[in-house]
C-alpha cells in the first residue's frame, strides 16, 4: 500500500510540475539536456544487445561519480567483455562522468522513479548487472529491474544513523526492497548491523571498505606539482592555504581565518585557493568577495597570466587534487555548515593533514581513523582552525608527523575497490 500511495504521488506530482519545469527550462535553459533521458528515453544503439554483459551503475551525483570511475576501471579488468552504462542525477555528475568516461561506457541521466518510466529504461538497456552506489534506493527502478531479471548489488552503501531512523519508519517496503539484491556490500560493521536491522539477509552483507578513499594516484593530480606551482607563481617556503569542496557560508568564514593568518609572523605572503563545491555558486562566492573588498582571481585566469592577487577561486573540475598536493595547509568545507562534510581522504592520500569542521556526518568513517593517527583536526569554528594552523606554524615537525600518518592510513585504505569488483564477478558467477 505504501508503495502505491508512492506511485501515486510521484505521478500526480510529475503531472502537476512537468508544464512548469518545461517551462523554467526553456526559459533558463538548465535542465534542458538529458530532459528526454529522465523520461526514460535511453536509446537503442546497443551491439549484441540481447548477448552482452552489461553493468549499469547509478551515481547520485560527482562523489559517487568519481567512486563509479574506480569501480569501472577495476571491473574492466576481471571482466574485459562487459559493457558500461553511468547514470547520474545532475549535471556536474554528468560532466564528471563523460570526463572519465572510456569507449564501453555510456553515460546518461538517470530516469524518473515512475513505474512505465523506469519500464521503458529498463527494456532498453537491459542490464544484466545494476549497481547501486551508496544508498541510493529508488523503489520503482529497484523492483522493475529485479523483475526483469536483472542482478542488483549495492557498492560502498552507507548507512548513518539518521537514515536508519528514517527507513525504519517504513521497515516492512524497506525488507522487500533489499531482498531484491543479490549481495550488499558495506563501508563498515556498523553500517551492515543496520542493514541486517531493516531486513537484509546477513549472508549477503559484506563489509569491504570504502572505494571513495581507493585513490588513483595518477589520475588524482592529472598536472605535476610544478605545473601547479607555477601556475600560482609560489615562491619556495611561500604557505598555501586550500579550502576544497566549500559551501554557502563557509568563504566568509574562511575568508576571517585567511586575515586573521596573513597577520602572524612569517604568513604576511599567505596564498588562499578557494574551491566551491559546486561551481554555480562562484557568482555568489565572487559577490562576497567584492562586498568585502577583497581583490581575488579565478584560476583558469592565473593559468593564463601571472598572478596578481593573494585569493584564487577555483573556477574548473580536476583541478583540486593538484592543488591539495601543493598547500601547506587544507581546509575540507562541507563541514561548517550543516553539509555532512567531504572527502578528507583525498588530501590525505596525497600526505597531508587535515583540518574540518563539526559537520562530517558523511565522512565520520574517514574522521575516525584520521584521528585515531593523529592526521586529522577536526575544530569547531574559524577561530579554532586560526589557533590550529598557527599552533602547527611554531610546530614544523609535529605537523610533517601528523602528514605522515595521514598518508599511512589513508594508505590502508586501497584495494577496495578491487574488492568489490570481485564481489560483482561472484554475483555473475552465482
Amino acid at each position: 500500500m505504501l508503495y502505491g500511495l508512492y506511485q501515486l504521488l510521484g505521478w500526480l506530482t510529475f503531472i502537476i510540475g512537468a508544464p512548469i519545469l518545461l517551462l523554467y527550462s526553456i526559459c533558463t535553459g538548465r535542465y534542458r539536456e538529458g530532459l528526454v533521458q529522465r523520461l526514460g528515453f535511453v536509446g537503442t544503439e546497443w551491439k549484441n544487445h540481447d548477448r552482452a554483459l552489461r553493468i549499469w551503475l547509478h551515481g547520485a551525483s560527482v562523489g559517487e561519480v568519481l567512486l563509479a570511475g574506480l569501480l569501472i576501471k577495476e571491473l574492466a579488468v576481471i571482466l574485459p567483455e562487459a559493457e558500461f552504462v553511468l547514470s547520474t542525477m545532475t549535471e556536474q555528475g554528468m560532466e564528471i562522468a563523460r570526463k572519465q568516461a572510456g569507449n564501453k561506457v555510456r553515460c546518461i541521466y538517470a530516469p524518473l522513479d515512475l513505474v512505465g518510466i523506469v519500464d521503458r529504461a529498463i527494456r532498453r538497456i537491459r542490464p544484466t548487472v545494476y549497481i547501486c552506489l551508496e544508498t541510493e534506493l529508488w523503489p520503482a527502478f529497484l523492483l522493475q529491474a529485479k523483475k526483469s531479471g536483472s542482478k542488483l548489488v549495492i557498492l560502498n552503501g552507507r548507512l548513518g544513523e539518521r537514515s536508519f531512523q528514517r527507513y525504519q519508519l517504513a521497515k516492512g517496503p524497506m525488507t522487500k526492497i533489499l531482498a531484491c539484491f543479490s549481495m550488499i556490500s558495506v563501508i563498515r560493521p556498523s553500517d551492515a548491523k543496520r542493514f541486517i536491522s531493516l531486513g537484509a539477509e546477513p549472508g549477503k552483507v559484506r563489509v569491504l571498505g570504502n572505494a571513495k578513499y581507493d585513490q588513483d594516484m595518477e589520475s588524482l593530480a592529472s598536472k605535476s606539482e610544478e605545473q601547479y606551482r607555477s601556475w600560482l607563481n609560489l615562491h619556495p617556503g611561500q604557505s598555501l592555504l586550500v579550502a576544497g569542496s566549500t559551501h554557502t557560508g563557509e568563504e566568509e568564514m574562511l575568508l576571517r581565518v585567511f586575515q586573521d593568518l596573513k597577520k602572524a609572523t612569517g604568513m604576511q605572503d599567505l596564498v588562499w585557493v578557494v574551491a566551491p563545491r559546486h561551481l554555480q555558486r562562484l557568482p555568489e562566492v565572487e559577490a562576497m568577495f567584492k562586498q568585502k573588498q577583497v581583490p581575488f582571481e579565478r584560476l583558469s585566469d592565473v593559468k593564463s597570466s601571472e598572478r596578481k592577487t593573494d585569493t584564487i577561486l577555483v573556477d574548473s573540475m580536476g583541478d583540486l587534487a593538484g592543488i591539495y598536493s601543493i598547500a601547506s595547509y587544507v581546509f575540507c568545507g562541507g563541514s561548517l555548515v550543516e553539509r555532512g562534510g567531504h572527502n578528507i581522504m583525498e588530501a590525505a592520500i596525497l600526505g597531508k593533514p587535515v583540518f574540518y569542521g563539526p559537520s562530517m556526518n558523511d565522512f565520520s568513517d574517514a574522521a575516525e581513523l584520521l584521528e585515531s593517527v593523529g592526521g586529522g583536526f577536526p575544530v569547531k569554528g574559524p577561530e579554532a582552525l586560526t589557533e590550529s594552523i598557527l599552533y602547527f606554524m611554531d610546530h614544523p615537525k609535529e605537523y610533517d608527523t601528523a602528514g605522515l600518518r595521514a598518508l599511512e592510513i589513508a594508505a590502508t585504505q586501497q584495494g577496495s575497490a578491487r574488492k568489490q569488483a570481485e564481489l560483482v564477478k561472484e554475483v555473475l558467477n552465482q
